[in-house]
């Protein structure tokens, strides 16, 4: 067994900075220095992508037997790396500061495959679950500083007996950030104020298989981070990334190629009913305002995995409150109710939602009509479930949001 990586990480090494290097002053006479870093920093994502090429195609001789299919393997070990290049969406004239970030960062994934046949039957995929730990250099040190993120996901894994696949994935966790807000060393971090914060991503992969215990993977992603108006300033920063990787297998298994049925069980029809809760502060005030709210919906199961929600809400906020009497002078209502209309995905004792929301009542007026929910519920048992949600107003966060539910008179139909 031959593997020369360690050779090629050299040499490409080598490469790099004779590279980057011999042009330096070339470089710092008509730009800047900084702009021969960023050009290095670019360099080395075009080489860690040879280098994958070069490795996987230098491992001779290591082609173990696969691993015989039976329905006694119920889950599957993968060890994954990815490596990330992208850019911060720029969605308000405040970030205006941090409009040249351009993001890099590395990505380890630990995957098992859900192997049974009622795994497959949840999306007719071989689904994965997992966690994900991952580095980021922001591309701007003084403002935004580094990120490390932390994060679960389950990735719905379709035509996994095939050399070509793709899947698709939704990660949620925490992500700790390096230079927060300040109103004296970082004044124009408006993107984030508290060193720790939540961290979500949606990744479309395109997967190949190159060796029996090798797969590359090429992945569009969008990544989020944000404190959910915990405090304020919280623009959040949004970067989409691009992202070249590999899958290592260590021990090969041949994916049954089993048949799409289509979904002939029992569709349910789910009532809920839910409280949450979240402290939340504000720039102008020093102390935190409680938020409070109640909900009831229904759910009506249309497919597999997929229902259609119903839903109707009631909130206290009080940071509202006390913006609308000493900002405005205003001694409306500050109580908002709203109904909701939004879409689950249904894997087993998690349930993914996004939801639109109007106010039919909101007497102040404080915020945009319309705004977007998202949120998981994990079900404790068959009528108790616990969720995080965020409640948002287009691309700001207004809060984050810890909730526990009942469910009641559940049917089938």
């Amino acid at each position: 067994c031959s593997i020369n990586f360690f050779g090629y990480s050299i040499l490409l090494n080598k490469l790099i900075n004779r590279f980057c290097n011999f042009p330096k002053t070339i470089i710092m006479q008509e730009r800047s220095f900084m702009y021969s870093i960023k050009i290095k920093r670019k360099l080395n994502i075009l080489f860690f992508t040879i280098g994958i090429i070069l490795f996987c195609n230098s491992v001779q001789g290591c082609e173990p037997n696969f691993i015989k299919n039976d329905t006694t393997s119920q889950k599957l070990f993968v060890l994954g790396l990815r490596q990330h290049y992208g850019f911060v969406i720029i969605h308000s004239k405040d970030l205006r500061a941090i409009k040249d970030s351009y993001p890099i960062g590395t990505e380890l994934n630990f995957n098992w495959f859900k192997m049974d046949e009622k795994s497959w039957d949840l999306c007719n995929c071989y689904p994965k679950v997992g966690f994900l730990v991952s580095f980021f250099d922001f591309d701007n040190r003084k403002i935004l500083g580094y990120g490390y993120n932390l994060a679960g996901f389950v990735e719905a894994f379709f035509r996994a007996h095939k050399k070509t696949s793709i899947s698709f994935r939704v990660a949620a966790g925490l992500s700790i950030e390096t230079k927060p807000y300040d109103k004296i060393h970082n004044l124009e971090n408006l993107s984030y104020s508290v060193p720790i914060n939540e961290y979500s991503q949606l990744s479309l992969a395109l997967h190949y298989q190159m060796k029996q215990k090798i797969r590359v993977n090429l992945s569009a992603n969008y990544n989020h981070i944000s404190n959910g108006g915990f405090k304020q300033p919280n623009k959040g920063i949004n970067y989409p990334t691009v992202s070249l990787g590999l899958d290592y297998f260590p021990k090969p298994f041949l994916f049954k190629d089993r048949p799409k049925q289509k979904y002939r069980g029992l569709k349910q029809r789910r009532y809920d009913a839910a409280c949450f809760y979240f402290p939340k502060k504000i720039i102008e005030h020093p102390n935190y305002f409680t938020i409070f709210g109640i909900s009831t919906g229904v759910s009506q199961q249309i497919g597999r995995i997929s229902a259609i929600t119903l839903d109707a809400e009631f909130i206290w906020d009080g940071s509202v409150k006390w913006i609308i009497k000493n900002q405005f002078n205003s001694n409306k209502n500050y109580q908002q109710g709203a109904l909701l209309l939004g879409h689950e995905f249904l894997m087993g004792r998690f349930i993914f939602n996004q939801k639109i929301g109007v106010y039919i009542y909101d007497q102040a007026k404080y915020n945009d009509p319309v705004y977007q929910r998202y949120g998981i519920n994990f079900y404790i048992t068959k009528q108790i479930f616990a969720g995080v949600h965020i409640k948002a107003h287009r691309h700001v966060a207004d809060f984050i949001e810890f909730r526990l539910g009942w469910t009641f008179n559940k049917l089938s139909k």
